[in-house]
């Protein structure tokens, strides 16, 4: 445990690492290089957490239906339903990542944005070089760990101005959905036709992770809004924070001024309009694994070919991509409730058009289209739920807050991965994930429209 003396000398040297960070300011065209490498690990970011979803088919029928797993032999709906039971265990990373998020709000946003932009390059890399599911599992766990670390969209809250922040987050956000579009054309030209080469879309992805690290540590600096309040922060004495910490503390205030976790959730639940959030936030969360988990298998289960998944899968990052696109006008416009709101109405539709148009076999460029219009407007509900988050609280508890929601929505998800995979024993697929999604969304989307106020256009220097 550090002593008082330990913390104040760690203090004082990142003051003095902070102050000149600050005084020295951005070198020229910097903003510019911070929306690159933004986009950037939006990219991986966005096919690292698609790229297993996209071949699930594949390893599902080589780990569990081709070969015996645990001695056993499995249809390929059991070795669906196991492989959801076993990877939810890679869940267990969720309860610690929130305590590594908050340490954005201690080390800075630096530091973690290269640290996760490379653990995401490592899980792609295990997975590429894993000989049996075990070790696919390993990998799988570490990529589920780092992919949602969110530290690239505070970045752009607290760089972008007010009034544009949600148009430049979905700018970013959406170039990063169309990188997507590699996904198949990796299929396209190392898979082909033929299922077992589901390994080799790995490895490029894994590369480009490990080169956008190592340019987040050479161009990136950390945020203004950081510099500004931690540095105001830390040049109050120590033993004057912990007096009015004390002091708050006695009076049953906030502590505004001390990160961590378990003080983010109690912000979270002690304010009405932050409560409301989170509880819409966690319903609608139970329809992830419905919704973002099985559609490649849902198409495979309902008699598309390898190749016919595969045009599908062109379509679909770019119907996602143009929705984000627009999204960002639309929330600065009318706000961010009416755009949760519509969002939610789309993706019901486009799920009940994508389940019939699977079962008739339509046209899979169709398919994908309806895909891509249902997976978009449901993660464009979800996010613009994390940026009303980060907009209501303060920017020392920020990422803080953003590390306890991640926390906090795991019951949502492990109440929608337990009725998927007893759905998945006695349903079809597509049919268990339609029944799951639609009644938590719906829920989700009531309640926030009529529980939570508006954001749009927060100061987020003066939270």
């Amino acid at each position: 445990m550090k002593t008082k003396e330990k913390i104040i000398a760690s203090e004082q040297k990142q003051l003095s690492k902070l102050q000149k960070v600050a005084a020295k300011g951005n070198y020229a065209g910097y903003f510019f290089v911070l929306l690159f490498l933004i986009a950037l690990v939006n990219i991986i970011d966005e096919v690292t957490s698609n790229l297993s979803v996209s071949v699930q088919s594949s390893f599902v029928t080589e780990f569990f239906v081709n070969r015996p797993f645990l001695g056993k032999m499995y249809s390929f709906e059991e070795g669906l339903a196991l492989h959801t039971s076993v990877s939810v265990i890679s869940y267990v990373f969720g309860v610690i990542t929130p305590f590594y998020k908050a340490l954005a709000d201690k080390w800075g946003r630096k530091p973690l944005f290269a640290i996760s932009t490379f653990g995401m390059a490592l899980g792609l890399f295990i997975i590429y070089f894993s000989p049996n599911y075990l070790v696919f599992l390993l990998g799988y766990g570490i990529i589920g760990f780092f992919y949602g670390h969110d530290i690239q969209i505070i970045y752009i809250l607290e760089e972008a101005p007010d009034r544009s922040r949600g148009t430049i987050y979905s700018v970013l956000k959406s170039l990063g959905i169309f990188g997507v579009v590699c996904i198949p054309m990796l299929r396209d030209a190392l898979m082909g036709n033929d299922a077992s080469k589901w390994r080799e879309i790995f490895l490029v992805p894994a590369l480009m992770g490990v080169v956008a690290a190592v340019l987040v540590i050479l161009f990136a600096k950390d945020t203004k809004v950081y510099l500004k309040e931690r540095t105001a922060y830390l040049s109050i004495p120590y033993e004057e924070r912990e007096r009015q910490k004390l002091e708050a503390k006695e009076k049953k205030q906030a502590e505004r001024n001390k990160s961590g976790v378990f003080n983010a959730v109690k912000y979270i639940f002690a304010n009405k309009d932050t409560k409301s959030l989170i509880i819409s936030h966690i319903i609608f969360d139970a329809g992830m694994p419905a919704i973002a988990l099985y559609f490649e298998s849902s198409m495979h289960t309902a008699g598309m070919s390898t190749s016919d998944i595969t045009k599908a899968l062109f379509i679909l990052p770019i119907v996602y991509a143009v929705l984000v696109l627009f999204s960002g006008v639309i929330a600065d416009t009318i706000g961010r409730k009416k755009t949760i709101i519509g969002a939610s109405v789309l993706c019901v539709i486009g799920f009940t058009l994508f389940a019939v148009g699977i079962n008739n076999l339509w046209n899979p460029y169709l398919i994908g289209g309806f895909c891509g219009l249902y997976q978009g407007c449901y993660w464009i509900g979800r996010d613009y739920m994390n940026i009303m988050m980060t907009e209501k609280v303060p920017t020392d508890i920020r990422a803080s807050v953003v590390g306890a929601e991640g926390l906090l929505v795991i019951a949502g998800l492990a109440v929608g991965y337990i009725l998927t995979i007893v759905g998945m024993l006695v349903l079809p697929v597509w049919l268990t994930c339609l029944i799951v999604a639609i009644p938590v969304v719906s829920v989700a989307a009531v309640i926030l429209g009529l529980k939570v106020k508006e954001t749009k256009g927060a100061n987020l220097n003066q939270l």
